[in-house]
């Protein structure tokens, strides 16, 4: 029997087995209590980014506290869950920029949105259709069974021969139709203009959601690597305390304490590491891509303090070019001429005509020019609507209560566009202002904690004060990276709220 071939690894499946590889072989060289990542990554030739997340921690718990069974450290290769890397060779390096412009080309509302305004555009040539003059031609062939009769002073006279042909070119021209056929024009044009500005407003949501998406992701990637650093604070702690133990300067519940500490700490990473996958995902989608494309974030929260200006400006800037805001004032437009439209039933409609006719006849083939008779008639064709039930006056006070409806949602709209515009200016004014304030923070709070460890290795601070300096740090970090976050993503909501 012909052997089985042993299943394709992926990209992290050999990624993982060289690291495994890589960590046995160290461990069998130097014994598991001096190998460390370093030294991994050093081998591998690969950075510590390529290394899963929690990699780390993981091996360097399991050398810290004499885990020396080769076995163990390959079951928790295993079963360490999610196999990624921060940056994935071979992936798509993707700009904001660059996924807005992905997004505007892909996403299934913007192109929908497109094909909307090319039929827009075709029905102004529908309208226009209207106004030229309408050119038609007919043919008729007629097989005389029975040849018609006529009586004439009393007796009966057959007419008619066997077959009989007759055909007309008509053309027929409007004249005026009551200011229909203008308004129908003008309503065409105001369609097509109407359908320009719902593409814009899908635009600018797609690219605000994208930018706002981009975002997220670099805030759980950050808040990921945040997780990761506690967690191997917290190992190296436990290593210190150990030491300590050994020396018989610390106690096992000391020991244990720490342990609970790393143990608490990993959820975390977990968590954060999971929003992220979540959020790459759902980026993908805004993108209309596929979701096994891999990707690569390739720029970071860099938004710097941004306080915006005068409230008043913006909200004048934004019913100028919120396309939302032209597209509820064009709708109320179109139901203006809507009334004109139905007005236009109460008046005459009045067209000219010309038409050129034929007739022939013939008891065999086609009639001969004896048979044959030709006509030319033109004139003007008047049509005056005298009562139609009240319908009429009833459609046209339908328009007048739809052109109402529609001017109260406009003036609601422009107040709704104000609260969403004063809502995003203080939102980036609170969020900038926390930027500047956490600047310095992560900066003094990391100082505090290499005092303290310091201070710890000496005998002179408590364990308590060891994990609250780094839980400060831990705290001051991810208020820093969420104010970044706030202030990008604030900052591409009031951009979208002023129509940019």
């Amino acid at each position: 029997m012909k052997p089985q071939a042993s299943p394709k690894l992926t990209k992290g499946d050999r990624t993982k087995q060289r690291i495994l590889e890589t960590a046995t072989i160290l461990m069998a060289e130097k014994g598991p209590d001096i190998v460390s990542m370093r030294e991994i990554s050093a081998r591998l030739k690969i950075g510590a980014a390529k290394i899963p997340y929690d990699l780390p921690a993981r091996l360097a718990r399991m050398i810290i506290t004499g885990m020396r069974d080769v076995k163990a450290i390959i079951l928790a290769l295993l079963i360490s869950g999610i196999s990624a890397s921060y940056a994935t060779a071979g992936a798509q390096d993707l700009t904001l920029d660059g996924a807005v412009q992905t997004a505007l080309k892909n996403n299934a509302t913007v192109v929908t949105a497109e094909e909307t305004r090319r039929i827009y555009r075709e029905k102004i040539t529908e309208y226009w259709g209207t106004v030229y003059p309408q050119l038609s031609a007919t043919g008729k062939y007629t097989r005389n069974i029975e040849s018609p009769s006529v009586f004439m002073g009393g007796s009966k006279i057959k007419s008619g021969l066997k077959n009989a042909y007759s055909g007309s070119l008509d053309l027929e021209q409007v004249l005026w139709s009551g200011g229909k056929i203008r308004t129908g024009i003008r309503m065409a044009d105001m369609y097509a203009d109407d359908s320009d500005e719902q593409l814009k407003t899908a635009r600018n949501d797609i690219s605000k959601a994208v930018k706002q998406m981009y975002y997220q992701v670099l805030l759980s990637s950050s808040l990921a690597a945040i997780q990761r650093e506690s967690l191997n604070l917290a190992v190296q702690h436990l290593a210190t305390i150990e030491a300590q133990y050994k020396q018989g300067l610390a106690s096992d519940l000391a020991v244990l304490r720490q342990e609970v500490e790393v143990s608490n700490t990993e959820p975390s990473l977990t968590q954060a590491w999971n929003l992220y996958e979540e959020g790459i995902i759902e980026l993908k989608n805004l993108l209309g891509l596929d979701p096994e494309v891999d990707i690569n974030l390739a720029d970071g929260l860099m938004c710097a303090k941004n306080i915006p200006g005068e409230i008043t400006e913006l909200y004048i800037a934004a019913l100028l070019n919120r396309p939302e805001y032209k597209d509820a004032k064009l709708q109320r437009d179109l139901y203006l001429e809507t009334i004109k439209i139905e007005q236009s039933a109460h008046y005459p409609y009045v067209s000219a005509f010309a038409s050129r006719q034929f007739q022939g006849q013939a008891d065999s083939g086609f009639p001969r020019e004896s048979g044959q008779s030709w006509s030319t008639t033109a004139g003007l064709s008047l049509s005056l609507p005298l009562f139609s039930g009240g319908s009429t006056s009833s459609k046209v006070r339908q328009a007048r209560l739809q052109a109402d409806v529609a001017d109260t949602n406009l003036k609601e709209l422009e107040r709704k566009i104000k609260i969403a515009v004063k809502e995003a200016w203080l939102s980036l004014k609170e969020a900038s202002l926390r930027l500047e304030s956490q600047a310095t923070s992560v900066e003094t709070a990391r100082k505090a904690l290499n005092a303290t460890e310091v201070q710890f290795k000496n005998g002179l601070a408590s364990q308590l004060e060891l994990n609250d300096t780094s839980l400060a740090l831990n705290k001051a970090e991810t208020s820093y990276i969420q104010a970044q976050h706030d202030t990008c993503s604030a900052d591409a909501e009031l951009k979208w709220t002023l129509g940019q």
